[in-house]
């Protein structure tokens, strides 16, 4: 690089680093808020805190890197504006074609870390946060003990603890089983603890009462006892297994395997396919987005009264392509065949700007030739 190219290049890596960790925090809050609620309703330790805090940062700057590379040229060129330093680039025998190959080698640069995001960390990532979250449902011990409230593990089964003393002790314990047409059983008892051994959870209740009733209501028995057990599977859904979604698997896994995905999992072979192109699609985005900031501001934004409808118009036409590239994914899913559209909004918009470049570039070209004569 040339000294100018190099100047201008860190004039466009300096503020990328400040709106990525800007639009990466903000989007982060919203996103971490709802899932830290659901950790602190299941009681779950601080690491456990720290590792969806820490997986949730890959999604969140999956879908902001693009934006952050178009907002960080816009800044940088308006800059160069504000303080005559293009004017001076550019009299200086600087083309417009010039500062576009710069931007563009910042926009290939942004899209080669949102590939190694997208291939290698992303999926990674949300498998893991999926599978903490997955866990938690599956962790039927704790929400019994979850005290205050009512637990249907299935359907028929009402499971509720008044306090809760320690691990998988409580206090002031209900179950009430409905399961069967002809009668119904509602334990009651002081206390009770959960005993897991080899994957076999048993109840155990202390000083308590059964009490049988049929569905008429005609015939009620009670039963006291001071210790009664049973096997707490018997009441519990069959733990799952947890698969990768579309989400969390890279493109070229949900390419090439996913007829194979398709088979273990809910998801159809369309879903992982659509949802690999879209992000394939959006590596695209930095590129497309900054030389859209770059072409908005050089070659119409020297009228300072024009820039901010200059940003407005722009920015709406690179949230409208980047919603195109989410929003054709949908349509993918039920007609895998036009996957080529998925990639045309960024592709469009490099082309309309490089097009737009050359334009500019000829009368330009022209008006030296014809001093040169």
């Amino acid at each position: 690089m040339k000294t100018i190219d190099k100047y201008l290049f860190m004039q466009l890596v300096k503020p990328f680093f400040l709106f990525s960790f800007t639009f990466v925090g903000i989007l982060w809050l919203v996103q971490i808020l709802p899932k830290l609620e659901s950790l602190v309703l299941n009681e779950q330790p601080f690491f456990i805190f720290f590792q969806v805090g820490l997986n949730t940062i890959p999604q969140v700057a999956y879908f902001v890197t693009p934006i952050a590379a178009f907002f960080s040229t816009i800044y940088a060129i308006n800059k160069l504006f504000a303080e005559a330093e293009i004017v001076a680039i550019i009299g200086s025998g600087f083309s417009y074609s010039s500062i576009g190959k710069v931007v563009f080698i910042f926009g290939m640069t942004v899209s080669i870390f949102l590939l190694v995001l997208v291939f290698f960390i992303l999926p990674k990532s949300a498998f893991k946060l999926q599978s903490i979250f997955f866990q938690i449902e599956q962790n039927y011990s704790a929400k019994l003990v979850n005290v205050g409230k009512f637990f249907h593990p299935v359907s028929g089964i009402t499971i509720y603890v008044r306090d809760s003393v320690e691990d998988n002790q409580m206090k002031g314990i209900f179950v009430f089983d409905n399961r069967n047409k002809d009668y119904s059983l509602l334990y009651s008892a002081r206390e009770a603890t959960i005993r897991e051994k080899d994957g076999v959870k048993d109840l155990i209740m202390k000083d308590g009462v059964l009490q049988i009733s049929t569905t008429d209501e005609k015939s009620v028995v009670s039963i006291r006892f001071d210790n009664f057990g049973f096997n707490l599977n018997t009441f519990l859904p069959e733990t799952e297994t947890y698969v990768a979604s579309p989400l969390e698997v890279s493109p070229y896994t949900g390419l090439f395997k996913s007829k194979d995905l398709a088979v273990i999992t809910n998801y159809t072979q369309t879903e992982y396919m659509a949802e690999s192109h879209m992000k394939l699609a959006s590596i695209l985005s930095p590129i497309s987005l900054s030389m859209l900031a770059m072409i908005s501001l050089v070659l119409w934004g020297y009228e300072k009264n024009n820039n901010n409808l200059i940003i407005i118009f722009s920015s709406l036409v690179a949230l409208f392509m980047q919603a195109s590239i989410i929003g054709l994914k949908s349509l993918l899913v039920q007609f895998p065949s036009l996957v080529f559209l998925i990639y045309m909004p960024p592709l469009i918009t490099l082309l309309i700007v490089l097009l737009i470049v050359k334009w500019f570039e000829r009368p330009r070209v022209n008006f030296q030739s014809e001093i040169n004569t």
